[in-house]
């Protein structure tokens, strides 16, 4: 398996970029809306001629070879093959790209037919857009490709079946010692990933696992797309950082003056009996999702806070809570343009 490497790209919206996605890792490139991950996957497969600056695959500078001419696969949420193929007939066609004998072709075949609970003879033309993806997974697994390239291509599955089988997958990719740069279609996929690359403004922001970013984010970008964060207005003067939240001391202050504090659902918690409590919330709302509670409130100014409470925790419209949190947890970034 080959490493892949931008070196000082610029292309569409990108700029500078230089970054190595190492061999047999899945990456996932994170951020917002329009920060370039399509541009980034569309320069490496060769359908986007960068501005300047070069990409290697390996060793080797790929900047004028033909798409078809790189060791690679990129795919999309979107199965390219004629509608009124059957499932037999696209699989079929994946794993003759390989060079295999017909006892292989048939056993490899088989397997994924079993695993993935295909049904050969449905048409593609009547496959759900789930459907659609499993076959998608299926043909990319009997074509085994050396460096993948992914481009949402989980959108189009049922949310609720998401993580288990971007899990069978990813797992199965890894097994495979495939080099995976993807641009994640939902937050439960970078689960599966070995590293993260942020992309902000068509720049790298932030390159990491993705636990570790999720626990320091580098900035507001980071945060998002990481995981649900609240953005709390502070003002630091000194060593003194205040917030609608509360005051609390910081012993090497990031800045001075206006900022705001990156904090998760889960850096709050609810006071215990006699326990002095750093604020109150009041519950405006509340959804239950992954065993735990996710409850929305409006505190002073406006500010709009989420909490996670445990699923024992009962709660309704107008409850009051004594919560607590740990600043020690909260990442203080300054505002735009100070």
């Amino acid at each position: 398996m080959l490493e892949v490497s931008l070196h000082d790209v610029t292309a569409g919206i990108l700029h500078d970029v230089g970054v190595t996605f190492a061999r047999s890792v899945h990456t996932a490139l994170i951020g917002p809306p329009g920060a370039g991950a399509s541009t980034l996957l569309q320069v490496i497969a060769g359908t986007l001629r960068p501005e300047r600056g070069e990409v290697r695959i390996g060793a080797r500078v790929v900047n004028k070879l033909k798409p078809s001419a790189r060791p690679l696969l990129f795919v999309t949420s979107v199965l390219e093959i004629p509608a009124r193929w059957s499932v037999q007939h696209a699989l079929i066609a994946a794993v003759r790209t390989r060079t295999l004998d017909r006892i292989d072709r048939q056993r490899e075949y088989d397997l994924v037919i079993e695993k993935w609970r295909l049904v050969p003879e449905r048409k593609i033309a009547t496959l759900s857009g789930t459907e659609q993806t499993i076959v998608q997974l299926a043909r990319i697994e009997l074509m085994r490709p050396g460096i993948l390239l992914a481009d949402r291509l989980l959108e189009r599955v049922n949310p609720s079946a998401v993580s288990q089988i971007a899990d069978d997958f990813y797992r199965t990719l890894r097994v495979m010692g495939t080099t995976v740069i993807s641009a994640p279609a939902s937050r439960a996929e970078l689960a599966m990933t070995d590293a993260v690359v942020v992309l902000a403004g068509g720049r790298v922001a932030q390159i990491g696992s993705a636990a570790a970013v999720y626990a320091r984010p580098s900035d507001e970008a980071a945060a998002d797309a990481t995981g649900e964060v609240n953005r709390v207005p502070v003002t630091i003067r000194g060593k003194v950082v205040e917030s609608a939240i509360g005051a609390w001391d910081v012993e090497a202050p990031p800045f001075q003056g206006s900022g705001f504090a990156l904090a998760r659902p889960e850096d709050f918690a609810i006071a215990a009996p006699g326990e002095d409590s750093d604020f109150v919330f009041g519950v405006e709302e509340a959804g239950f999702a992954d065993g735990r509670w996710i409850a929305r409130g409006v505190l002073t100014g406006g500010l709009i806070l989420r909490v996670a409470l445990p699923a024992g925790t009962p709660l309704h419209k107008g409850r009051l809570l004594a919560l607590r949190y740990d600043p020690a947890r909260f990442r203080l970034l300054p505002a735009a343009g100070s």
